[in-house]
């Protein structure tokens, strides 16, 4: 299937600036009961061939959807060189191509050779590997664990998101700050990814019915309040 056209940042795409979004994912009517909202993509090891518990592995090169193939183990993966980076670098490659997929369904445990539909790692996942051939873990759990062994920048306040970082959560569990108040934020309940796009913005996939790939505002909301970590994919140590 080809990638949805939706333009690139700076030309109604994937910009600081995006405008449209709608508030489903902080509508109470819509999120107490989304029973995929609150389970993100935890248990995707039982459902999706080849995903492992708790860890994932990733490998470098190959050019996007053909370097499906993982490495056994857990390594750095690189920019397949054969691809030049956009104007303001290989960041601008990823949100470019994860702008062509907004408004693309949500499935638990998608195909994760099939850009049709998306989980929320999968989605991440894809995103780097069409463009740049990066083969990132499957799962959120796992992709959380590669940016913590690999990124030379991993932080754990997320005012020092930078675009193109990918940001990892634990599930949902209400709206408001008392919900998360005691929660455990270890590496093993996350459950939930996205990309940052700066502005206070990520581009995700949370649940079907939130919409699938949107765009929503991460501060001083449930988002603020679940954030785990997160870090660079392309600053490597």
């Amino acid at each position: 299937m080809r990638p949805r056209e939706y333009g690139r940042p700076g030309e109604g795409g994937v910009s600081t600036m995006q405008s449209g979004m709608d508030a489903r994912l902080f509508d109470q009517e819509v999120t107490e009961d989304d029973a995929l909202l609150h389970q993100g993509d935890a248990g995707l090891d039982k459902q999706v061939p080849g995903v492992p518990p708790q860890n994932g592995t990733a490998g470098g090169g190959g050019t996007g959807p053909r370097a499906l193939q993982e490495t056994p183990g857990m390594a750095p993966a690189r920019p397949n060189p054969a691809i030049a980076p956009q104007a303001g670098g290989y960041t601008e490659n990823v949100l470019s191509t994860a702008a062509m997929y907004f408004g693309t369904p949500y499935e638990y445990g998608s195909d994760r050779s099939d850009p049709s539909t998306f989980d929320c790692s999968d989605y991440t996942r894809w995103s780097y590997l069409y463009a740049l051939g990066m083969n990132l873990p499957q799962d959120s759990r796992s992709q959380a664990q590669y940016v913590r062994s690999f990124s030379s920048r991993v932080y754990t306040d997320i005012h020092q998101a930078q675009r193109g970082d990918l940001l990892f959560f634990i599930g949902y569990r209400g709206g408001q700050p008392d919900a998360y108040r005691g929660a455990s934020k270890a590496m093993g309940n996350i459950s939930h990814c996205g990309l940052y796009l700066g502005n206070g913005k990520m581009i995700h996939t949370a649940s079907a019915r939130t919409g699938g790939v949107r765009i929503d505002n991460v501060f001083d909301n449930h988002l603020e309040y679940r954030f785990v970590m997160g870090g660079s994919v392309l600053q490597l140590k």
